[in-house]
């Protein structure tokens, strides 16, 4: 009787851990999506230029200085000097030879900076900041700033409506995850409830009997990380098949401190639900009266 008891018990611990294994790779997948949305959107966000003109009066030294010192400006990404020659011939790329014949007697564009600005300040508050300080540091050779207000706008809403539908869909999900993972193992330490009884009898002490059942819930979340983990990363090896840009978000370098963060994250929720958990169900029997143990 007591071989069978204790089998049903590891039966039911295995089926907590595995549970467990598949809710926290759904969290795993829905974490990860959050943190490739943002690195997607941050380099699409890196990738809208800003355009200063500089005056006629500017002289090359002058605007190679200009360029030198707003390459080092924190807010500043990368920048590109473009001469009005060279603009001209983008110009003409793009609207054709005619552009050149009705401009033969000069060149109506002026010299300038390409630049795009850090994901952290590419926002139209922080654009707008940025413009004004420029404008203001070098009034006398800088005539204009030109950038798209609508782009940044639409690039910073469309990241935060994304941003706060994952979170949303994650916490529906972290919820139902715990109320679970609880029920769970609840029902594994309600096998053991007579166990528990009787080593109060013998006088055993609370932290005595819960010490084993603690350590097992430690185990617990993190085989059952381990196997969110795994399932995981299988699961990208067979969609890097179908799409490589699957396999550049999960295997390449640059995403690994990402990738591990957010594997350490999901090992932390598995250990901590699990313990909580097992703490809150074993001081529930321990405190139980005679009569309500055999009523559960």
């Amino acid at each position: 009787m007591a071989k069978t008891k204790k089998t049903r018990y590891k039966t039911t611990s295995l089926y907590v851990t595995i549970s467990m294994g598949f809710i926290l790779f759904l969290l795993l997948i829905f974490g990860m999506a959050i943190i490739q949305l943002d690195r997607i959107a941050g380099e699409q966000k890196e990738k809208i230029e800003v355009d200063i003109f500089f005056r006629d009066n500017a002289k090359l030294a002058k605007m190679n200085q200009i360029e030198k010192e707003i390459s080092l400006d924190y807010r500043v990404n990368s920048t590109t000097y473009i001469p009005k020659e060279k603009a001209v011939e983008f110009m003409a790329e793009g609207m054709g030879e005619d552009f050149l014949e009705e401009f033969i007697g000069g060149n109506p564009l002026y010299n300038s900076i390409n630049l795009t600005l850090k994901k952290e300040y590419a926002q139209l508050d922080s654009v707008e900041l940025f413009e004004q300080n420029i404008l203001e540091k070098y009034e006398d050779f800088v005539g204009e700033i030109s950038y798209s207000k609508a782009q940044f706008q639409v690039m910073n809403d469309s990241l935060y409506k994304g941003l706060w539908y994952a979170l949303g869909f994650s916490s529906i999900l972290l919820i139902i995850a715990i109320i679970l993972i609880n029920n769970t193992i609840r029902l594994a330490i309600f096998s053991k409830r007579f166990l528990i009884r009787t080593m109060q009898f013998v006088g055993a002490k609370s932290s005595f009997i819960k010490k084993p059942f603690l350590i097992n819930s430690i185990i617990q979340g993190i085989t059952s990380a381990l196997i969110a983990i795994i399932l995981y990363i299988l699961l990208s090896l067979v969609l890097e098949n179908y799409s490589p840009i699957i396999g550049e978000l999960v295997f390449k370098p640059e995403n690994l401190n990402s990738n591990l963060i957010i594997f350490g994250i999901i090992t932390a929720i598995g250990v901590l639900v699990s313990f909580s958990s097992t703490v809150f169900s074993i001081n529930k029997y321990l405190k139980l009266s005679q009569d309500k143990l055999y009523k559960q």
